[in-house]
């Protein structure tokens, strides 16, 4: 009898069999993106033996990272760092955004954000706060610090010019919350992974990535599954 695989089968053994070959390492088509997706449907379906695949492709990220990569979120440094906090903080591996992080930070603090002109997600200021909020709330749950004193003011100095500015949404709240994060008031950073997925994924797409390839997919027909 011929077995044939259900569309999500066939999303999940391409991504299991192909992302080692992906050469990019970034959030929204590279392989940080896979591991989130990967992990979700582990805990989703409960697949613990997909583990294995999923922690040799995060190694391959990590011990690939360079400083040389831009910081863009979509896919440099600041998106794969959001990514290690996802990871974390959603208790699907142990470890400290702090240590993890600590080259990522460097180089972000040697950028003068005063200075920052894009105010996108996908390679300006919006992508950076997702990180750093991120980064922050992490770090203060592990009794952490990250970033200095100055680069924080700093940070705060743009967050309320431009709350006074037409902006989008999205980055407004990112402003307000870093704002709140500041003033010592609680918040709770949402991961919101949804948020990166492109809307009406080709179903026979040839990319890999959370953006627009084949993890975005299968991360769609895990939400529909669960709704």
């Amino acid at each position: 009898m011929e077995y044939r695989f259900t569309p999500e089968q066939r999303l999940l053994h391409n991504l299991v069999l192909h992302s080692n070959d992906v050469p990019a390492r970034g959030l929204f088509d590279g392989q940080m993106g896979i591991v989130l997706v990967l992990s979700e449907y582990v805990r989703a379906r409960k697949l613990r033996p997909l583990k294995t695949a999923i922690n040799f492709l995060l190694d391959q990220v990590l011990d690939n990272l360079s400083t040389e990569m831009p910081l863009e979120f979509a896919n440099g440094l600041t998106g794969i760092g959001w990514g290690v906090e996802y990871l974390l903080q959603n208790k699907f591996q142990r470890g400290q955004g702090a240590d993890i992080c600590a080259a990522i930070d460097q180089k972000l603090m040697q950028q003068n954000i005063l200075r920052q002109t894009d105010l996108s997600l996908n390679k300006g200021l919006e992508g950076w706060l997702h990180y750093i909020v991120a980064h922050v709330q992490g770090a203060q749950k592990d009794g952490r610090q990250v970033f200095d004193a100055a680069y924080l003011q700093n940070c705060l100095a743009v967050c309320r010019h431009l709350l006074q500015q037409d902006i989008s949404p999205s980055l407004r709240l990112l402003c307000q919350a870093f704002e709140q994060m500041m003033q010592g008031q609680p918040i709770q950073y949402t991961f919101d992974l949804s948020a990166f997925v492109a809307p009406n994924i080709k179903r026979n797409t040839p990319m890999l990535g959370l953006h627009s390839g084949m993890a975005g997919l299968l991360f769609t027909h895990i939400n529909q599954k669960q709704a």
